[in-house]
């Protein structure tokens, strides 16, 4: 996984995997970032584990994953 993608709504999105959503919506401060997320982050994704931006807008957190993204990965 190359990316994390944080929307303001606190979902985690992956680049491609949704239809929903197009490369040129997710821009700072908008929405923040995780590039190179560290193993396992994605599966960990909770209110009690959220994982915070590292580039865009930095304040952005993410709780829960994206339905359509997650089946992707399946």
């Amino acid at each position: 996984m190359d990316t994390i993608l944080i929307s303001p709504t606190r979902y985690a999105h992956l680049p491609g995997a949704c239809t929903h959503l197009t490369e040129e919506l997710v821009t700072a401060p908008r929405w923040g970032w995780i590039p190179t997320p560290p193993a396992g982050l994605w599966d960990r994704l909770s209110d009690s584990f959220p994982a915070t931006a590292t580039e865009g807008n930095t304040a952005r957190q993410a709780v829960r994953r994206c339905e359509e993204c997650q089946t992707a990965l399946t």
